[in-house]
């Protein structure tokens, strides 16, 4: 069977895509030591735990596997990337030459690095289009003509901060920016937005013009909507066949339940 590299960082979206992916070809999964969930081993082919530091070790290990592609997925922390503590002299000298230190100049340099070794990253979409979202509104509730001015606004805007590499989300009410997204991450955004705002909030999440889907799929859940209903958000206005969609059913549930519209654009 073919063989896939997988660069596995936190979260769920790693066990997801290697389940929906077994079926196609053999996972050799490098593991982020105190990142990467310790569910990846029993699902991969074959696993390798090593630490952020480690690219030698890491590509050496996906080229004796036999995999000249890999998916890289899961949260990595932009704190971690910028701590450039242990590289070898070749990351570190990388790193000294990028113009930005945002997460996705870095990573995008990674993967260059990873191409000079045979290696190719893709698309992890690939195996994950029964997850991305379809356009249309996804919830019971319509967004109310005021609403539908606040998404097309947010959606401006959030495009904006993501051509400077800030962000993906922007908090908006009555036409008034109330949160944008940086390194903080979209939750504690989406809170700063609600304190400063009240109730009624709308979220725009949306990719960056610029952004390298093979390595950072904007993605919301169940949590997401929890997280809106907690602060009396109204709108969540994701981005069309470039979101992550997960636990579907329980996020639509909790969005009617608290009358949450949801619409992919």
């Amino acid at each position: 069977m073919e063989k896939l590299g997988l660069i596995a960082g936190s979260g769920r979206l790693p066990l997801i895509l290697i389940r929906e992916a077994k079926q196609e070809v053999d996972i050799a999964t490098v593991a982020l030591s105190g990142y990467t969930s310790p569910e990846v081993e029993s699902l991969s082919h074959k696993t390798l735990w090593v630490k952020i530091v480690e690219f030698d070790r890491a590509v050496k290990f996906l080229l004796s596997e036999g995999a000249r592609q890999a998916v890289m997925i899961g949260k990595i922390p932009q704190s971690v990337l910028l701590n450039q503590a242990g590289f070898n002299e070749r990351i570190s000298s990388l790193l000294r030459k990028l113009g930005s230190k945002q997460t996705e100049s870095i990573l995008r340099a990674l993967a260059d690095e990873l191409k000079k070794e045979g290696i190719e990253l893709i698309d992890g979409r690939k195996y994950l289009s029964s997850y991305l979202a379809g356009c249309g509104v996804l919830s019971k509730r319509q967004p109310t003509e005021g609403e539908l001015k606040d998404i097309e606004f947010g959606k401006r805007i959030v495009k904006e901060i993501g051509r400077l590499d800030i962000g993906q989300t922007v908090v908006i009410k009555n036409g008034i920016i109330l949160a944008v997204e940086a390194i903080e991450g979209t939750d504690s955004a989406i809170r700063r937005g609600a304190n400063l705002g009240g109730d009624g909030a709308t979220v725009v999440k949306m990719s960056k013009p610029q952004q390298d889907m093979r390595f950072d799929i904007p993605v919301v859940g169940r949590g997401t909507l929890q997280l809106l209903r907690e602060v009396k958000a109204s709108v969540l206005a994701v981005e069309a066949e470039r979101t992550v969609i997960l636990d579907r059913e329980e996020l639509i549930q909790i969005a009617d339940e608290a009358g949450i519209c949801v619409v992919a654009l």
